[in-house]
């Protein structure tokens, strides 16, 4: 199994965020995540900013919370959370660039007074014991190589009774994800080693003293979404191979539309879902 490093991770982001740009909306949506559809949806920001407002609502989150959002990217959850619930946000990520770019979205939406973005690693943070009501992941946690140790920097720095909460692809059931390629072609592209399955997340929330309290199976609302990345990559196939005639593409930018038909074909084979979890620390 192929292991990470932070820089291969922060890589993947900087080399890849043109993409994004490109093909998912990112001035609109500013998320680099999958977006949940319901009936009222119509575009992709919808979706993806319906991603934040279900997530909000499982945890409550109030004005009064201060929330880490961990894995950050350019800042959008750590500003709907400000403009919407009008709580306190601590965003932390490991690209430096993307430290910049949130930093500057907050104050162009006004909440700059309310959010605060630094380059940081999650299993390893600088912040006090106890100091956040939530801790807030939107597929982020799985890029963790060593997931135990996620839950026990969260446990630290989680209130007792804090939560975390989730929005992230599992395994619907445990599997060697080395004998699935699609799923390595997948998670490879995206600098992920592998994910926890839903009973791991049973298992290691238990040994870390989180229980998970509230999970949600969304799998078959982010179909659309799943889609739009497929038809995305087929043109970013095109494109690539272009790009390459006359230059040389960045490593993740090479492979990056391979990752968008890949997960297409472990969706359908059900090697992966997409669910909403809240964990609840119980220290």
């Amino acid at each position: 199994m192929k292991l990470f490093t932070n820089k291969d991770i922060e890589d993947y982001y900087d080399q890849t965020e043109v993409h994004y740009r490109m093909h998912w909306k990112l001035e609109e949506g500013m998320g680099l995540h999958y977006g949940i559809w319901d009936e009222n949806t119509r575009t992709l920001p919808e979706a993806v900013l319906n991603s934040n407002y279900l997530l909000m609502n499982m945890g409550g989150i109030k004005a009064t919370d201060y929330v880490l959002d961990g894995g950050c990217g350019i800042g959008g959850s750590s500003i709907y959370l400000a403009k919407n619930a009008g709580c306190r946000v601590e965003g932390i990520t490991l690209s430096a660039k993307q430290v910049v770019t949130a930093t500057n979205l907050a104050q162009s939406k006004g909440v700059g007074d309310k959010v605060h973005f630094s380059q940081q690693d999650y299993t390893k943070t600088n912040f006090a014991d106890n100091t956040f009501d939530f801790a807030w992941c939107i597929e982020s946690m799985q890029t963790a190589t060593d997931k135990d140790m996620f839950f026990k920097e969260m446990g630290r720095i989680v209130k007792p009774g804090g939560k975390i909460l989730f929005a992230d692809i599992f395994k619907p059931q445990p599997y060697d994800v080395t004998k699935e390629p699609d799923m390595l072609t997948m998670l490879n592209g995206w600098a992920m080693s592998d994910i926890l399955s839903i009973s791991q997340l049973h298992e290691v929330t238990g040994r870390n003293n989180f229980e998970v309290s509230n999970i949600r199976d969304v799998s078959k609302e982010v179909l659309k979404s799943v889609n739009k990345m497929y038809f995305a990559s087929l043109l970013g196939a095109v494109g690539t191979k272009a790009y390459n005639m006359i230059y040389n593409a960045s490593p993740f930018s090479k492979i990056h539309y391979k990752t968008g038909l890949a997960q297409k074909k472990a969706y359908h084979k059900q090697k992966w879902g997409y669910y909403l979890v809240m964990c609840t620390n119980k220290k």
